[in-house]
């Protein structure tokens, strides 16, 4: 095959000129007769770049691939002055450090010979280059702002309720007033004035119990009053009484109290310490 630019003979099936880089698709391989061989141009027979010896005619230099002929400069591309060459823009390899072969072409992986500048099948450029220097990676931008995620509410979250306690908080104590009707005598049992407390139970003085109201008297052994059966206690402006885990209990019309729990009394309450039957008036 003859290259159409500049005259040099190539191997058949070569699709690049490995002299001048001109494509050689379409043309057909040279006949067999021997054609005359062009007249090689006039050059030096030293490579003005290396100084190595190279063969009248030849464009490039075979040991560092300078040109070896006065060629007509490329046009320079209009690149304003303040755009910088794109990566994309710079040709690969880049043609800096010439004269180092390579054995394959880097583009289509095709076998070169030794010194050739550029690749016999796809025409890309044979001169090796020191790869690009890295680029320095862009931080990602700021984004969402800093600043907080979330806008506080006046008033949220609410406030936790208030815990009640239990056996619940009563008023301070204040002084008991009233007094005890027993069924069936009608005896009245009035209230020790000034007292914020009532013991109602039966007197043992062996046990040195003495209650407020002491229901021995009254059936008290008989109807199982114990010695300290319950007790009557004031709370502000409130009433209350309280079983104290006595053997028979205590009711408060007709309602069996838990021991140690009070229990609101109001004034005409029926009250049962056992068997004995009472009713408080205010």
């Amino acid at each position: 095959m003859i290259c159409p630019q500049c005259g040099s003979q190539q191997p058949n099936g070569a699709a690049f000129c490995d002299q001048c880089g001109a494509a050689l698709g379409g043309i057909a391989p040279a006949p067999s007769a021997a054609a005359p061989s062009p007249i090689p141009t006039v050059g030096p027979t030293t490579c003005p770049s290396c100084g190595a010896p190279v063969i009248p005619g030849e464009a490039f230099c075979n040991n560092c691939g300078a040109a070896l002929s006065p060629m007509p400069p490329a046009p320079a591309a209009s690149v304003p002055p303040t755009m910088p060459t794109p990566p994309s823009a710079v040709p690969f390899p880049p043609p800096s450090t010439p004269g180092i072969g390579v054995q394959t072409c880097p583009q289509c992986g095709a076998l070169v010979e030794p010194g050739s500048a550029f690749c016999d099948m796809c025409g890309a450029r044979l001169v090796v280059g020191p790869a690009p220097a890295p680029q320095p990676p862009t931080p990602p931008p700021a984004y969402p702002p800093p600043g907080p995620t979330t806008i506080p509410t006046p008033g949220y979250p609410p406030a936790a309720p208030p815990q009640v306690p239990y056996p619940p908080a009563y008023p301070t104590a204040g002084a008991v007033s009233g007094k005890l009707i027993v069924q069936g005598t009608n005896a009245v049992l009035p209230f020790p004035p000034g007292k914020s407390e009532i013991l109602i139970g039966r007197e043992d003085p062996v046990s040195n119990i003495f209650p407020d109201i002491d229901l021995t008297p009254h059936g008290g052994d008989e109807g199982g009053v114990s010695r300290r059966h319950a007790r009557i206690f004031a709370q502000g402006n409130q009433l209350f009484i309280e079983d104290l885990n006595s053997t028979n209990y205590t009711y408060v019309n007709q309602q069996k109290l838990t021991p140690g729990q009070p229990h609101p009394l109001k004034d005409g309450d029926e009250v049962r310490l056992g068997k004995v039957r009472l009713i408080y008036m205010s």
